[in-house]
């Protein structure tokens, strides 16, 4: 999932929220999905843009003022270690196809 732009716009980092609400894990497979997933996924996906629209963008950019935005990322580079807001284990950070990927290793099983 985490390869590539499958949604034009919907970048790499903003994905990583988008799956973590979705309880999706980045390596996994589109093909691979059951129906109740491809659903949360597209919940997900229409509610963290929301969240993050509503608030300014993501706390990891700025606006064109230089203000960070106020939407707090789930899944980033500022969230790694930490414990993740649902389960409490640790966000990781691994190396995926040439780029970087964040996830919770409890809510997002592979």
């Amino acid at each position: 999932m985490a390869t590539g732009q499958r949604i034009p716009g919907l970048g790499n980092g903003v994905l990583q929220d988008i799956l973590y609400h979705a309880r999706i894990h980045p390596k996994r497979s589109l093909d691979t999905m059951l129906d109740m997933e491809e659903e949360a996924l597209f919940f997900s996906i229409k509610h963290t843009l929301e969240l993050m629209s509503d608030q300014g963008g993501r706390d990891t950019e700025k606006d064109l003022f230089g203000n960070p935005g106020g939407y707090a990322t789930c899944c980033s580079k500022k969230t790694v270690s930490q414990p993740c807001q649902k389960c409490g284990s640790l966000i990781e950070k691994a190396s995926y196809m040439g780029g970087s990927i964040y996830f919770c290793p409890g809510c997002q099983k592979l």
